[in-house]
């Protein structure tokens, strides 16, 4: 195992949801119309939303994966084989610290990991189809159930551990804000909003600045996770391609359309095109697991639209600042291990690189302090902002913005 002198804080670790995640908090009429799992034949399991097959998950998501870490060296480059993320497959729900908070506080201490932000692996794959008119009417009781759910089964980091992230939808606003409520009064620091367009809606319209208001005055980070989104239906029929493909199925087209960089750059440049962050000057949020290659590309030419028509192009007011200095100033990024982290932190400023294992998904690392192999170069100092202190911040009460950028190897030996 890597030697770090201190704990690490994780910003991207995951559960295997069990079967009734949707279901158990939810209304007894509504249990088969939810997110549910059909188990009564032998063979694979089939997912449903009601009586339609999901779109993102065909079966269980955690009902055969490969274990952690088991496609780490086929995505560095290092070898041609094992880019099956159900290689040398496995049960998840099987494995007690894959599904069990106690279980995984102990493979934590083991880890030397002391907090992370514990994210869905179900729940990022089927909000646009319960958003989908023939289920709207499920959508806010399958996201309350779940968040509930969340609540039982992982907590939301009150003893400063496990972050659980609860979802939010804003297609009906209102519904939308009364969930967020409630989730902050049972003490989120984070919330899940999937990346792009909402109800035919940026985002960053006015619409939705009730949501950014609370966000901002309670101080929790806004997650924008890698899953299925409003994107692929929006971009891909246009082309012949599917609306809704499904996970890890994805042609080439599909992929590089509307699945990798294009729904965390089209959502980021609406926040900073729409103005959110002028009207909203603490806001933090936080993308989570779709790499970082995509920044530098983004921000380079952001700036550069906005250098030559800073006049005429503002639909909501003109920002306080650069595309990037309104990036470096708000959002964090949790790059893949595979990326060229010191490169990002030198782009976006050290402060808003997150060290995210990806634990226990097969694409991620299977000791989560092997984040520190790819920060070969860096100082302590920054070491260990990435390592811990940013995600430290974020996760605090109050923190997250405003870092110190003083700090130096003084107390580098405070774990």
């Amino acid at each position: 195992m890597v030697n770090l002198p201190y704990r690490m804080h994780d910003a991207d670790n995951h559960y295997y949801e069990p079967d009734d995640c949707f279901s158990r908090h939810i209304e007894t009429p509504l249990k088969k119309r939810t997110v549910w799992i059909d188990r009564k034949d032998a063979g694979p399991s089939r997912m449903y939303v009601g009586d339609e097959r999901c779109h993102f998950f065909s079966v269980g998501a955690g009902d055969s994966i490969g274990p952690p870490g088991a496609m780490k060296e086929f995505l560095r480059g290092a070898t041609d084989e094992g880019g099956s993320p159900s290689l040398n497959p496995m049960s998840g729900l099987a494995v007690p610290e894959f599904v069990s908070r106690t279980a995984r506080l102990a493979t934590m201490d083991a880890q030397r990991v002391e907090a992370c932000l514990m994210l869905p692996t179900t729940g990022v794959g089927v909000l646009p189809q319960l958003a989908d008119p023939r289920h709207r009417d499920l959508l806010y009781p399958s996201v309350r159930a779940f968040n509930r759910w969340l609540e039982e089964d992982w907590g939301y980091g009150t003893d400063g551990r496990i972050y659980g992230a609860p979802l939010v939808a804003l297609d009906d606003l209102d519904a939308g804000l009364r969930e967020l409520d409630r989730v902050i009064a049972a003490g989120a620091r984070f919330v899940i909003l999937m990346a792009g367009p909402i109800a035919g809606r940026s985002p960053g319209d006015p619409h939705f600045d009730p949501f950014w208001a609370r966000c901002q005055e309670s101080k929790i980070g806004v997650v924008h996770h890698i899953g299925s989104t409003a994107i692929s239906a929006a971009y891909n029929p246009p082309w012949g391609l599917r609306a809704r493909p499904p996970s890890h199925r994805h042609s080439l087209m599909e992929y590089a359309l509307s699945f990798t960089d294009r729904p965390i750059v089209d959502t980021i440049t609406a926040l900073i095109a729409d103005n959110v962050f002028g009207r909203f000057p603490a806001l933090r949020i936080l993308s989570v697991e779709y790499g970082s290659f995509w920044v530098a590309p983004m921000l380079t030419k952001l700036d550069h639209i906005a250098r030559l028509y800073s006049k005429d192009m503002w639909r909501f007011g003109t920002p306080p600042g650069t595309p990037s200095e309104l990036f470096r100033a708000h959002v964090s990024i949790a790059p893949f291990y595979e990326d060229d982290v010191p490169a990002l932190a030198k782009r976006i400023g050290v402060e808003r690189v997150l060290a995210g294992s990806d634990y226990p998904h097969p694409e991620g690392l299977a000791e989560p302090v092997e984040f520190l192999d790819e920060l070969e170069g860096m100082g302590a100092a920054d070491i260990r902002r990435i390592m811990r202190d940013n995600f430290e911040s974020l996760a605090r009460p109050g923190g997250g913005l405003g870092i110190d950028h003083r700090r130096d190897e003084r107390d580098s030996d405070r774990s």
